[in-house]
């Protein structure tokens, strides 16, 4: 049993949650839409918040959602969950149910799992996604960043996946963003499994990495071809800005993992204090180094990032341009009318109505 559980909120969450299951993760999905949750047919665990149809990208929706029915949803996670020590909450931070009940459903089950740390995976939408979305990214992401003793957070950024693949819909990269943010977090903790005479990085170790408070970083790159320790160092820095999560924008790592696996010659070109030198020096370090027959890989993990300010501000941008635009649009809304010109001819449409005269005024009209 995996010692980490995903919780999927809202439907970007249920499908990370339904690769999580497939991995062999503990995994649970809460929605406010049954039919969202119907097709993540590998999670058993599901719950349905009664009286809702969908949260409409509205956030007060899924904020209601929580509040109405709080007790009947921690009570939910606590059954699903079994023997846990991190729990990862999974959610969109551009909709409705999953950006509206998550900061808050975090900060309850932070007081009701004991012993189990709290930590989420937030999908950033790319650039291009219109004012609404971005409103509520901007919304939720500053909620999740205020709240106290929340472990580590995975900001997974789709538009790192476009830049990769332009040419991809949006199913496609939505799928393969779920799907490598996974893979990542369950290759380190498959690397726990193994033994090593050279130094093993253990469940303790990781654990310790990502109960860390603040953005957490999971990168692996091949060094096959590194010819000195310079090549390897760049390609290890390099992985960071290519991952799929947002890329590393400043120093101030707290805590690092850095696992080797391959030939035990390419091991020596690793120099640890030139990896780190761009972000810091990590307040501790674990290592693990497995040597092996195959090709030489790096993964490292960066906990205790800041939140990444200059993506972030990317997404406000256009809001904040377009102020008057949008603010005028919502006035609108309320205020919008038409007048029509020809209320005049509305009585052409109008029947007469016959009056009913009396037997005596009529007899009266024919008198000579």
């Amino acid at each position: 049993m995996k010692s980490i559980g995903i919780l999927g909120v809202g439907q970007a969450g249920g499908n990370i949650a339904e690769i999580a299951a497939t991995m062999g993760f503990q995994a649970a999905l809460i929605n406010t839409n049954q039919r969202d949750g119907a097709v993540n047919t590998r999670v058993e665990k599901k719950y349905f918040v009664p009286g809702y149809s969908g949260a409409g990208q509205d956030r007060t929706i899924g904020l209601k959602a929580v509040n109405e029915n709080y007790r009947e949803i921690v009570e939910f996670v606590q059954r699903s969950f079994k023997n846990i020590r991190l729990l990862l909450v999974a959610f969109s931070t551009d909709g409705g149910t999953g950006s509206g009940m998550s900061p808050l459903l975090i900060d309850l089950l932070l007081d009701q799992l004991p012993g189990v740390h709290i930590g989420a995976i937030a999908i950033v939408p790319e650039r291009n996604v219109l004012a609404g979305n971005r409103i509520n990214a901007a919304e939720c992401l500053e909620e999740i960043s205020k709240i106290d003793s929340l472990s580590s957070v995975f900001l997974v950024d789709n538009d790192q996946m476009r830049r990769a693949n332009p040419q991809s819909s949006k199913h496609q990269i939505y799928l393969s963003s779920n799907r490598q943010v996974m893979e990542a977090i369950n290759h380190v903790l498959q690397v726990t499994k193994k033994s090593s005479f050279y130094g093993n990085f253990d469940e303790t170790d990781l654990m310790n990495i990502l109960s860390t408070r603040g953005v957490t970083v999971i990168a692996s790159t091949a060094i096959t071809d590194a010819k000195t320790t310079s090549d390897v160092t760049s390609k290890i820095q390099q992985s960071w800005l290519n991952s799929i999560f947002c890329p590393v924008e400043s120093t101030g790592v707290i805590r690092a993992g850095l696992v080797y696996e391959g030939p035990e010659a390419m091991a020596k070109l690793i120099h640890v204090p030139s990896v780190f030198e761009r972000v810091g020096e990590p307040l501790e370090l674990f290592e693990g180094t497995y040597i092996t027959e195959t090709d030489p890989t790096v993964t490292t993990i960066l906990a205790g990032l800041s939140f990444p300010a200059r993506r972030l501000k990317a997404l406000e941008e256009s809001i904040e341009k377009n102020r008057d635009r949008l603010q005028g649009l919502v006035n609108k809304e309320h205020t919008q009318k038409y007048e029509s010109r020809i209320q005049w001819a509305s009585n052409l449409k109008v029947k007469q109505q016959r009056k009913p005269e009396s037997v005596t005024s009529k007899l009266s009209k024919y008198q000579k």
